[in-house]
Parts: C-alpha cells; sequence; structure tokens
C-alpha cells in the first residue's frame, strides 16, 4: 500500500497536477485503504504551522519576488562585468558569480533564472555567444541560487529535521563555491570552441579599476543586502526569520526611496505574487505533513533504512544509493517538495551510518540541485528555455558537459568529503 501511494503520487505529478495535489492524493489513498480517521490525522498537519523556521520562508520568498522585478540583480550584473568582462569568456563567469550574489538575496533558483537571465541572456547573444549555451549556462548556475545562504531548500530540511537553520545554511556554502568555480572553469574552456563569441576590449588597469569603483558605488545598496542578511544572522544581531523580515524592508526601501525603478502599486504587486506562492508553500507544506505522518505511523522510515542497509554494508554503496534516489526526486519535483518527501524518510538511514545531518544537509542540496537540471524533467531547464527563447535541444550539450564535468564531481566530493560541509559552521560555532 506504501508503495502504491508513491506511485500515486508519482502519476499525479507526471500527469501536471500541482504538487501539493500530488501528496494529498497519496494521504487520501492511504486513509481510504488503512482505515485511518482523518479528525485524528489532521492535528499532525497543524501542529508543524507552529514553527518559527517555518515563517522565514514567506519573508525570503517576498524578498525575491521584489529584488527580480527591481533593478538589484542588473546593478550587480554590472558590477561583476565589470570585473570580469575584460576576460574572453567573461559574460559567463559574469553570471555564474552573480547567481551566487544572487543566492544571497533571494535564495531561490527559479527566481535566479528570470532575473539574472532576461538581463543577460540579451548581452551575451550580441557579444557572439549562442541562446541555447547561454541560457544552460544560466539555468545550470541557477542552481547556486539554492546553495547559498539564505537558502530556502535549507530553511526546509532545518524545518523537516529540526536542525539549526544557520547550520544547514552554511553546510551547503562549500560545495556552492567549488561548484561556481568548477563552472567558471568549463566556461572558458567552452568558449574557446565557439568562433562567434568576440575578443573583449581590453582596459588599462586603472580604467578597469575605475570601472569597477564606479559600478560598485552604484550598486552599493544591492552589495550591502546579503551583508545585511548574513551579518545579521552570524553576528549574532537577529534570528534568520528577523533577518528575513529586514531584507524585506531593506529591499522596499532601497527600490522606491534608493534607486527608484519600483512604484508603489509594482512593489503591492509583487508582495501580492510571493503571498500566493506562499499560499501553495503552506498548502504543500500541510499535505506533505500528513502524508509524513502517516509514513510514521507505518514505519515507513525504519523500514527505508531497513531495506537500503540490507542491500549492502558498505557505508559507501548506500551513500551511492542515496545521492541517485535524491537526483531521481530533483529530477520529478522542485527542491522544497523533493526534501518534504525524502527526508524524513532518508534521515534515520544517515543517521544508522553516522553522518552528520548537516553534511546531509549538503548533500541533499547538491543533490537536489542537479536534479532540477537533469532530463526528462529538468524544471530549471524548462524555464530557462522559456527566458532564452530557445529550445531544451539547444541547451542540452551544454548542460550535460556542465552535469558531467562539474555537478556530479561536486556531488561525490561534497557525499565523500564531509570537511567541505562541516567546516564553516563548526568556524562560525553553530554546530
Amino acid at each position: 500500500m506504501i508503495i502504491l501511494s508513491l506511485v500515486i503520487f508519482c502519476v499525479l505529478i507526471f500527469a501536471g497536477t500541482p504538487i501539493p495535489f500530488g501528496f494529498l492524493g497519496a494521504v487520501v489513498f492511504l486513509v481510504i485503504v488503512k482505515d485511518y480517521d482523518p479528525s485524528f490525522l489532521l492535528p499532525a498537519g497543524f501542529s508543524k504551522f507552529s514553527s518559527v523556521t517555518l515563517l522565514t520562508l514567506p519573508f525570503f520568498i517576498a524578498v525575491g519576488y521584489l529584488v527580480t522585478a527591481g533593478s538589484i540583480a542588473t546593478r550587480l550584473i554590472q558590477v561583476a562585468n565589470a570585473v570580469f568582462g575584460p576576460i574572453r569568456g567573461g559574460l559567463g563567469v559574469v553570471a555564474i558569480v552573480v547567481s551566487c550574489v544572487f543566492g544571497a538575496i533571494s535564495g531561490a533558483a527559479a527566481s535566479s533564472v528570470v532575473a539574472i537571465g532576461t538581463t543577460m541572456i540579451p548581452q551575451m547573444e550580441k557579444q557572439g555567444y549562442p541562446r541555447g549555451y547561454s541560457a544552460a549556462l544560466i539555468s545550470s548556475a541557477a542552481v547556486l541560487a539554492t546553495m547559498i545562504p539564505p537558502s530556502l531548500a535549507m530553511i526546509m530540511f532545518a524545518f523537516v529535521t529540526g536542525q539549526s537553520v544557520a547550520a544547514a545554511f552554511l553546510a551547503t556554502v562549500g560545495p556552492a563555491l567549488l561548484l561556481a568555480t568548477m563552472f567558471s572553469i568549463l566556461n572558458l574552456i567552452m568558449v574557446r570552441k565557439i568562433p562567434t563569441i568576440e575578443k573583449p576590449v581590453r582596459l588599462s588597469f586603472g580604467k578597469t579599476i575605475r570601472n569597477i569603483g564606479n559600478e560598485s558605488r552604484s550598486a552599493l545598496g544591492a552589495i550591502m543586502l546579503p551583508i545585511v542578511i548574513l551579518g545579521g544572522i552570524y553576528g549574532g544581531i537577529m534570528t534568520p526569520t528577523e533577518a528575513a523580515a529586514v531584507a524585506v524592508f531593506y529591499v522596499i526601501c532601497l527600490s522606491y526611496f534608493v534607486y527608484r525603478d519600483m512604484s508603489l502599486n509594482e512593489i503591492l504587486r509583487s508582495l501580492r505574487t510571493s503571498v500566493s506562492s506562499t499560499g501553495t508553500m503552506i498548502v504543500m507544506t500541510f499535505f506533505a505533513a500528513l502524508l509524513g505522518r502517516l509514513y510514521v505511523m507505518e514505519q515507513v522510515p525504519q523500514q527505508v533504512s531497513d531495506s537500503l542497509l540490507s542491500l549492502s554494508s558498505e557505508k559507501i554503496v548506500v551513500l551511492l544509493l542515496i545521492n541517485l534516489l535524491l537526483i531521481f526526486t530533483g529530477m520529478i519535483m522542485d527542491e522544497l517538495s523533493g526534501i518534504l518527501l525524502v527526508t524524513p524518510l532518508l534521515y534515520p538511514v544517515v543517521l544508522e551510518l553516522g553522518i552528520h545531518p548537516i553534511h546531509f544537509a549538503a548533500i541533499i542540496g547538491t543533490n537536489l540541485g542537479m536534479g532540477m537540471m537533469t532530463p526528462p524533467m529538468a524544471g530549471i531547464m524548462y524555464i530557462g528555455a522559456r527566458v532564452g527563447k530557445v529550445t531544451i535541444d539547444q541547451m542540452f550539450k551544454t548542460s550535460m558537459v556542465l552535469i558531467f564535468f562539474a555537478s556530479i564531481p561536486v556531488i561525490l566530493v561534497t557525499t565523500f568529503w564531509p570537511p567541505l560541509s562541516l567546516y564553516l559552521p563548526r568556524l562560525l560555532g553553530v554546530l
């Protein structure tokens, strides 16, 4: 019956049913066939919303929509372009670097693709980059937004497992920086084989420094935003929830009073859209909590743990199987849904293997991130294709190069070298 509930969930998702109702379908099936009393089950779902951690999500979702609607992303791109633009292939590096910085503001991959892609792809096309290449690079780099704190995915992980949000945030920083470096190196190698890309005009050192200074002054408010968020959290000044609320206020003031690139109507429109997205997320979390409660009552996590450990006593083999399951999960749903579904099932397994929960957070983050850009579903690639006005076929080759020579190696390093994810949390004393 448990397997059938998962089959129903997957069928509903592949049929195009919204993910919250995919969870609901599995819940209704189990309630009927197992004869559970819904009045006993519903309080388990409502009790999950007493978490202060969950309150962090709507604020950061609002920040993502506000930043996407304003000029903050454009200003960050101009700063990065002043630094890396003079290099052949530098615009590709700009897209990757800005994805990291944008992740420190919004924490959402989809917002990153829209905000960066709409500005960067036309600029890259003018310099001879094929649109398919640009869309693939920006879509792949958008995964960094889910790994750089404040990451919505890590907030959800902390909510599900009861771990520290601050520690979960830092868990994926090392893997994200390694992945960004790998993407940048591969980009510089691949552009050599694209003859249409123009060689940038070489500027004197003095003029380059002046350009960086001018663009940095123009974008100072945008640059300060991640410093305010992360500095407040790790400086002990604010909790993650308070930092998220401050970030919303900061972005509104910056966009309306300083940059003056958003009207009150545009701000209200962005907030209304964020409320709609938050509502969807809350419904999904509620139904996922019900499904998780049913699985616990049916001892599914223990059964999954016993099944995986019975396949092999080797820790390496079990970890590889976990990675494969996480990649598949990322292929069929977004990272938040994936965390809600698989974390309760796999958590007992990793504890049995002696893996630190915060190390597991990094493993989940890297795997689900790659899953979003892996065919056949490749949710983030479809968004990139729409933004870049290209087909998936035009993006496929570049995406596969980035997956096989960057994403997979980073997943393996993250999985089998714990210091990559645990060093920063321990250094800053949040672990």
